[in-house]
């Protein structure tokens, strides 16, 4: 009578001693009972391995939706600050000291800077043209007289408003699709002012 091999170890033995279990033959249930605790040790060591690996795998991903949300969010401000430069403010002076000259370079100054304040970060009512040199970087934005600009436009109700508090930038711009829909609307607003979009 030829010997089978038992699934749980090496050894062969006659048929009429062996049993039959989910479709493996072992020589006792102990062997088998010893065979199916490998077996879930093993599947249990797998099962942690593709947990791990699905956990790094998610915190990459993670890491890299924080970056091209950033990246996607500076493309907007790029916009954004061209816009404001080259399109609504483009025949104003200097919102902090009025100057209007070919040879000054101007930026998209913020009242209450991006760092300080990110929720108004895209507040256009926060961002106007200004000095490059002169009175954003070597005036640090003149905070004083951006105040008394504002409240000239806008009024001290807007003032006001501006320095309470503001709803986060998540919250403002909850998905990537936000931003995104975003950068192809002031893409097209600087297209049909004759731009070519910086980004």
């Amino acid at each position: 009578m030829p010997k089978l091999k038992c699934k749980g170890c090496p050894d062969r033995f006659d048929r009429d001693v062996m049993i039959k279990v989910q479709l493996n033959w072992f020589h006792s249930f102990e062997c088998a009972s010893q065979y199916g605790q490998r077996l879930s040790r093993k599947k249990a060591a797998n099962d942690a391995m593709r947990n791990a690996k699905a956990l790094r795998s998610k915190q990459r991903d993670d890491k890299e939706r924080v970056k091209r949300r950033q990246d996607w969010l500076n493309q907007y401000q790029k916009l954004v600050n061209q816009w404001v430069v080259h399109v609504r403010d483009k025949n104003l002076g200097c919102c902090t000291c009025g100057k209007t000259s070919q040879s000054v370079k101007y930026d998209a100054g913020h009242m209450i800077s991006r760092g300080s304040s990110p929720e108004l970060r895209f507040e256009l009512t926060n961002i106007h043209k200004q000095c490059s040199v002169e009175c954003n970087q070597h005036g640090s934005g003149k905070r004083k007289e951006y105040e008394l600009f504002i409240i000239d436009k806008y009024g001290q109700d807007h003032l006001d408003w501006l320095n309470g508090p503001h709803k986060p930038l998540k919250e403002q711009l909850p998905h990537y699709t936000d931003i995104k829909n975003e950068i192809v609307r002031f893409r097209k607003i600087l297209r049909d002012a004759g731009l070519k979009p910086y980004c």
